[in-house]
């Protein structure tokens, strides 16, 4: 198969991203129906959101695991085939219980794209494009993520939540059926015979230490990663808590319509289909990574300050003008995945990526419902906003402990005396 194949593997997992993301975000604007319907509190809204992050979180290393080995292809379209399932029960739900499930199912089936994804990166291209590549890649969350905040509000005041919802059906069945016509294990991939080796020259699988848990272990032995770990906990965990609960602070404060808070949210994630793919681009024109990093991760918070202190009373223009530079500023979020894939050889690329993918979701496990309590017990949107920006702040300060793994600053590594 040519090289020029890469370019169609990049476009159906961008794709499919796009999948997750839509049911990722998808039930936000959903969140005042719920609290009105069944008479809820916040932190029970934010526990409906972060359900998917259970099953997700859970799989994140076993799939990583089971993509170096299995190859991504077979782990995509079985777990594709869960999300379909996990749309229509949601779409069904009638309590609580029943969303807390759907909500489960969805975020299990979408939960072996991303890390397939990355694998197939570092299969079909070199070192030197997979900053932009993985920066396109990760921009499918943007467009799939703007495409839920606009159209599933839409679709809702049109048809009903549910119709609305089980709408979404139809992209990710297209989605699969591209993973099954297109999806080839790429040609930079690990070699089969060969001995497999760790970062530390070891030699891993059937010639050395056996099988998954050797892989697992090799990995969670390099302290390198641990900062990665924690940085990645922090950030992701605080940005979709401001994804959650920015439109129900629009509705519920800023008095706008459901559609309009949906865009308002849309535009800032929007704005990650550029960044996103920027960020990459420009980390491998300076051969640094970490440096595209910590600037994102620095203007985190005052984009959540901007969000407590600026927005509210400043009406619907103020709340578009932030979203939008929030959008614009967080390209270097991608980063950190690309860094970790570089941290390792490509055999135990997904493992890795894996174990750092979890840390990620305990974030966004975590954060939302601990700002949905702060929600129920100060009854401030800027309250929660302000704790927002106290743990980005946090994620910076783990971010600068991260090793740099671009061409330039390895090259520098190699030369120091």
């Amino acid at each position: 198969m040519s090289l020029a194949h890469r370019w169609v593997v990049l476009g159906v997992c961008t794709l499919a991203f796009m999948q997750t993301h839509i049911h990722r975000v998808g039930f936000a604007p959903l969140i005042p129906i719920f609290i009105a319907e069944l008479g809820i509190t916040y932190t029970a809204a934010g526990t409906i959101m972060t359900a998917y992050f259970w099953t997700y979180t859970a799989v994140q290393v076993p799939i990583g695991v089971m993509t170096d080995r299995l190859g991504a292809r077979r782990v995509m379209l079985a777990f594709m085939a869960v999300l379909l399932l996990g749309i229509g029960v949601f779409a069904l739900s009638g309590s609580y219980a029943q969303g807390l499930v759907g909500r489960c199912l969805v975020g299990l089936g979408a939960a072996a794209v991303w890390l397939p994804g990355l694998r197939l990166m570092n299969e079909w291209f070199p070192p030197r494009e997979r900053g932009r590549v993985t920066g396109i890649f990760s921009s499918g969350g943007g467009i799939g993520g703007t495409a839920a905040l606009l159209g599933i509000p839409l679709l809702t005041d049109r048809f009903g939540w549910r119709w609305g919802y089980a709408l979404t059906l139809l992209p990710a069945l297209v989605a699969l059926v591209a993973i099954f016509l297109v999806i080839r294990p790429g040609p930079l991939g690990a070699t089969a015979g060969h001995p497999r080796r760790a970062p530390d020259g070891s030699v891993v699988g059937p010639a050395g230490r056996s099988g998954a848990l050797g892989a697992l272990v090799t990995v969670l032995r390099m302290p390198a990663l641990w900062t990665f770990n924690l940085a990645v906990l922090l950030s992701y965990g605080a940005y979709l808590s401001l994804v959650t609960w920015l439109p129900a602070f629009l509705v519920r404060s800023e008095g706008l319509s459901r559609s309009t808070a949906g865009l308002v949210t849309a535009l800032m994630t929007s704005g990650t289909i550029i960044s996103w793919p920027a960020a990459g681009l420009i980390s491998d024109r300076l051969g640094r990574r970490k440096a595209v990093w910590l600037f994102s991760q620095g203007m985190s918070v005052p984009v959540c300050l901007a969000f407590a202190l600026v927005v509210p009373g400043s009406g619907v223009g103020g709340a578009i003008t932030v979203a939008v530079l929030t959008g614009l500023v967080l390209g270097g979020m991608v980063t950190p995945f690309v860094m970790v894939t570089e941290l390792f050889p490509s055999e135990l690329v997904g493992t890795a990526s894996g174990v750092v993918n979890t840390f990620t979701f305990v974030g966004a496990l975590v954060v939302p419902v601990l700002l949905g309590m702060v929600l129920d017990a100060s009854g401030s949107f800027p309250a929660a906003f302000l704790a927002c920006a106290a743990v980005q702040a946090l994620g910076f300060l783990a971010a600068c402990f991260t090793r740099e793994t671009g061409l330039a600053g390895r090259a520098e590594v190699r030369k120091a005396p």
